[in-house]
Parts: C-alpha cells; sequence; structure tokens
C-alpha cells in the first residue's frame, strides 16, 4: 500500500518577503476559508462514549492570534491496521476551567470531527482551525474515539509543492502552493494541513481544500491561511485526498 504522503518542508521562513494582498477582515477570510472546505457534512453532534485503545494522542497544541484559535494534535496510530475518519473531540478550557468552545455542537464538517486517516503504526497530525471560542482559550482537552473505518486500500498519490507565504498585518500569513493529481482516478476532495514548528514546538498551522480534482495531472494551487505566524519556522505541508469505498 503506498503511504499517505506528508511534505516536510524545511524552510527557514525568517527571511521571506511578505506580499501585500490587502486588506481582508476575519469574517471574510473565514467565509473563503469555509467556502474552499466544502458543504457542511455532520448533521448530528460528535459523541464519544468510550477512549480508543488503538489511537494515541502524543502532543497538543493551542494555538491563537488576531484572527482567530487553532488546535493542532498529533496522534500515533498502535494497531496492525490503517484507519480513516477516527473520531476526535477537543474541549478548549479558559483560565479558570471552563468551557469556552468544543466540536461536539451539530453541523460541523467531517474534518472538524475526526483525523481523516492514520497508517498502521505510523502518526498523523490533525489541524482544525475554525476554533470559534466564547472567551479567551487557554488549555485544551483531546480525547481520540473507538471507531474509526479500517482501510486496506492505496492511498491515492498526491504531489504537493513547497509553499510560498503572502499575508498582510489584516488578514495574516497565508501559504500558497501547488498539489498534483498523480493516482490517474478522479479525487472528490483533497484536505490539506500546514504546520510550522521552531524549536520542536508549533507555532502556527492552518487547513485548506481543493475540490473534484480531475485524473489528469494537472497542477492545481493550493492556499492555507495559518493560525499564528509561521515565519522562522520549518512549515510541513500534509495532503489527505479522499480514500477509495471510504463514506465522508
Amino acid at each position: 500500500m503506498m503511504p499517505l504522503r506528508a511534505f516536510p518542508v524545511a524552510v527557514a521562513l525568517a527571511g521571506v518577503a511578505l506580499v501585500t494582498t490587502g486588506c481582508q477582515s476575519t469574517q471574510s477570510k473565514s467565509a473563503q476559508i469555509g467556502e474552499e472546505l466544502g458543504p457542511v457534512q455532520q448533521e448530528q453532534g460528535l459523541k464519544i462514549s468510550k477512549p480508543s485503545k488503538a489511537v494515541k494522542v502524543v502532543s497538543t497544541t493551542l494555538l491563537s492570534d488576531a484572527n482567530g484559535s487553532a488546535v493542532v494534535v498529533r496522534v500515533r496510530n498502535t494497531s496492525g491496521r490503517d484507519l480513516a475518519d477516527v473520531p476526535i473531540l477537543i474541549d478548549v478550557l479558559d483560565a479558570k476551567g471552563k468551557s469556552v468552545y468544543s466540536n461536539d455542537i451539530p453541523g460541523l464538517e467531517a474534518a472538524l470531527t475526526s483525523i481523516p486517516y492514520v497508517a498502521a503504526g505510523q502518526e498523523a497530525t490533525w489541524v482544525n482551525d475554525q476554533v470559534l471560542v466564547a472567551g479567551k482559550p487557554k488549555t485544551v482537552k483531546v480525547t481520540v474515539g473507538e471507531g474509526g473505518t479500517p482501510f486496506s486500500g492505496e492511498v491515492p498519490g498526491i504531489a504537493v509543492s513547497a509553499p510560498k507565504l503572502e499575508g498582510d498585518p489584516y488578514s495574516g500569513v497565508v501559504a500558497g502552493g501547488k498539489a498534483e493529481n498523480e493516482s490517474g482516478e478522479k479525487i472528490d476532495r483533497l484536505l490539506l494541513y500546514a504546520v510550522a514548528r521552531k524549536g520542536g514546538e508549533v507555532i502556527a498551522a492552518g487547513r485548506g481544500a481543493i475540490e473534484r480534482i480531475k485524473p489528469e495531472p494537472k497542477p492545481l494551487p493550493y492556499n492555507v491561511y495559518f493560525i499564528g505566524d509561521p515565519r522562522g519556522g520549518a512549515v510541513e505541508v500534509v495532503s489527505f485526498p479522499t480514500l477509495p469505498g471510504v463514506d465522508r
């Protein structure tokens, strides 16, 4: 089986010049992200009755800036089978321990409530950059649930270019690049995570998506807006294509 492709882009971003893209409000940027990431798929709120015995949390990071908040979770699949759509619950707390956001509300898309894919014995990173807090976030609790869809097929091959950074003081930093379908098959949706690390710590993260990719290997543009400032860090871009036979 072809492993899911992760493309660590070890780029020192401190010296990258930012291109001014014009003033964009947080609301309009959120609307743009929502449009890129596709329609709502989950009508029922997320419920986890039993923590996963197979998928373990390795690390958790809560990020906040003027444009919002994001949660980045690194997990490890300790089982002997590949898993898709593994449920993940986050509960964001303020300094007093009061919950100010949870992703168990109805109407969220599947990618905000589940990890798209974790190969057997491997680690994967999950990003939720749509954390709409009702207060000032301080910490986050994470629960990975039992379930997920066993997957034994071949992960579609995707080539993702190194990102180029653009941005301004109003909309923050956006990473842009190209993604190319190397599978020879139609892909309904390609989800992309961008995570910037510095000194082993996550300093910025975001998501993007490309819908309805044709079988032809034509480079298509992607854009990922960051929560946090990726400059000075090494950026990893990871792609999660729709898996054949998995209903999402």
